[in-house]
């Protein structure tokens, strides 16, 4: 359902094919996952459609998980449906960064 991969010094979690309720808690444990082990991670929903309501709250958690440790969350992506009508709310609090491509995602100073 999911692979951890990485873009520019983000940790990338692309998520593939249906992703339903009840998929949401091997989700939300990998997010959680990498939010502790990464300093910035991308949720990437290119490859998948989301079906249900929980898809929201992990995303929520997530974010919030990050923004309490200090840590960056983006997703990217998003289906039209979810950036139109639920993310940008989730996004106001500041907790999550929304991009259309991993490209978009802000670049970080490499140490020389």
């Amino acid at each position: 359902m999911s692979n951890l991969l990485t873009h520019d010094r983000w940790a990338v979690v692309r998520v593939t094919g249906t992703a339903d309720d009840r998929r949401m808690p091997a989700l939300r444990a990998q997010l959680d996952q990498a939010v502790d082990r990464h300093p910035r991670v991308a949720v990437d929903l290119s490859g998948c459609r989301l079906t249900g309501t929980r898809w929201m709250s992990v995303l929520l958690g997530a974010g919030r998980r990050a923004h309490d440790r200090g840590h960056l969350f983006a997703v990217v992506s998003p289906p039209p449906h979810a950036a139109r009508l639920c993310l940008p709310v989730l996004a106001r609090g500041g907790r999550l960064l929304l991009c259309e491509h991993t490209e978009q995602l802000p670049r970080l100073e490499r140490p020389h």
